[in-house]
């Protein structure tokens, strides 16, 4: 007679069920448990760490962005992990089995934090609010660890997020984007990713527990709200540009042709191991301004650049219409040695054709001016509907504003030629170059119109003709002026009654 053993012990935790079973038994290497507030994430990556402490040679890392933010994990792992055979070494913040497995946690909120684990293996990685690191090459330094020293051994990258913080962009092109159907098991440059977003509903022990945290959700601001409450990664809080959660209203039909009269300009931002962007734009003469396409590279020399601007340009129509190419100051950087005679940047394009003058670099003036572009109803600023405009526009709805200078959008390098805001930064240049009024001036009273008969008030734009007149006349009228006004000698004065 077989004798049945009945293990009355306790359970510690228990996945409820949907996406938090789901994510703790996905076969991906790569995993994203993301979304609103209060979904269970943070418990899906702690106990998921667990799955093979038995194996004698399995190494485990937790990491939040700094040790303090990580002491809610800790704490709940000494509630835990001692009662399923952990040792728990405070010094070196360490769990270690009986088999020899260890569970470590530690920290690292920059590129520079993942040195500390060069050389070090971790079969299973999970990151606890991975929207709070701003590169991507933190993660993707963190695969490199990811290794194993047995061949029965899973390897797992596990990481937590809500929409918003300085990694918004990167965390939902890595993840969100890339895996557009939810839990699904997606093949990507070379290694399988997935995204399971976590709602409220499916964490019933904080409904529980806290009846009235929905409802508190609901006082938050609207932008706020869509980004604890609904998980809304394209609202996501933080983003610099709101506007472009309707990217359809930024999207226009191609042109047939460039009327002969609008300004035609490019936008240029430099990079060789960062992607190169340039913008080809136009404006009407009611001062909206249009991106006609975008072409962008990298690792190429300025004769291939030229090529592929030129070939935008030409595509266009507007040969011999692009006087001025607004770009980056490092085009004019001079990198020669004493001795030698290194053509800078500036000088080889302006040998290739393209009149590159120096843009408006300043930041927060640049990011002031995109909004007012981006605002009205319809915009003043839109893109062509290509695909290489789209790729832009999906690059700056997902650009976020800086934590530490809200008023400047977040800078973001590019991993590998992925990522980055090179495109913004071009399209910044741009119109910088044009100036969005802050509002149509109105029309003005007595005799201001006697001294500009040439602005065209209605418009808010000036004619191209009798602009020099104008000028010398009012020059004329300055110098009249001051003609009947008495000179003050140059010396020392006394002030009268002193």
């Amino acid at each position: 007679m077989t004798e049945t053993v009945v293990d009355d012990r306790p359970t510690l935790w228990q996945p409820h069920a949907g996406p938090q079973t789901a994510f703790l038994s996905s076969s991906a290497h790569e995993a994203l448990y993301g979304g609103m507030a209060g979904g269970g994430k943070s418990d899906a990556l702690l106990y998921g760490a667990l799955r093979q402490v038995n194996h004698p040679r399995y190494r485990a890392l937790i990491l939040r962005r700094t040790f303090p933010e990580l002491r809610e994990l800790m704490d709940r792992a000494l509630l835990t992990f001692g009662q399923v055979g952990g040792i728990w070494t405070e010094q070196s913040k360490r769990w270690r089995w009986r088999s020899g497995a260890t569970i470590e946690f530690g920290y690292c909120a920059s590129y520079s934090d993942v040195l500390q684990y060069q050389g070090q293996e971790f079969a299973y990685i999970g990151y606890d609010e991975l929207g709070q690191v701003p590169e991507e090459r933190v993660w993707t330094y963190l695969l490199s660890r990811n290794r194993a020293s047995a061949p029965d051994i899973r390897l797992m990258m596990r990481a937590s997020a809500n929409p918003g913080g300085p990694g918004h962009a990167w965390v939902k092109r890595r993840f969100v984007d890339a895996c557009p159907e939810p839990a699904r098991v997606y093949d990507v440059d070379g290694t399988t990713r997935a995204y399971f977003p976590a709602g409220l509903a499916d964490n019933p022990t904080l409904l529980a527990n806290d009846p009235s945290y929905a409802q508190r959700l609901k006082q938050l601001p609207e932008m706020e709200y869509r980004w604890l409450a609904l998980g809304d990664w394209d609202a996501g809080g933080g983003v610099a540009f709101p506007e472009l959660v309707k990217r359809d209203r930024y999207l226009i039909a191609p042109f047939r042709a460039v009327p002969s009269h609008w300004t035609v300009w490019g936008g240029f931002d430099w990079g060789y191991n960062h992607p190169w962007s340039f913008g080809l734009y136009t404006a009407d003469e009611d001062g909206n301004a249009y991106c006609l396409d975008t072409a962008t590279g990298r690792q190429q020399q300025p004769p291939e650049i030229a090529e592929r601007i030129l070939a935008v340009i030409e595509a266009h129509g507007c040969q011999r219409r692009v006087p001025w190419i607004a770009a980056g100051h490092d085009v004019w950087a001079d990198v020669r040695a004493r001795t030698e005679h290194v053509p800078t940047l500036f000088e080889q394009f302006s040998k290739l054709g393209l009149p590159m003058v120096k843009a408006n670099i300043s930041r927060v003036a640049g990011v002031q001016n995109l909004r007012r572009y981006l605002a009205g109803n319809p915009p003043r600023f839109r893109w062509v509907d290509t695909p290489n405009n789209r790729a832009v526009l999906t690059t700056l709805a997902g650009m976020v504003s800086d934590p530490n200078r809200p008023e400047d959008v977040l800078k973001v390098d590019a991993v590998a030629g992925v990522g980055g805001d090179d495109h913004y930064d071009q399209v910044r240049y741009a119109l910088a170059a044009r100036p969005a009024a802050v509002q149509a001036p109105s029309a003005p009273t007595g005799k201001l119109p006697d001294r500009a008969p040439h602005f065209d008030f209605e418009k808010g734009t000036f004619a191209p003709h009798a602009v020099a007149a104008t000028v010398d006349q009012l020059l004329k009228q300055d110098a009249a002026v001051h003609a009947h006004r008495p000179m003050i000698p140059r010396g020392r004065y006394r002030v009268p009654g002193r």
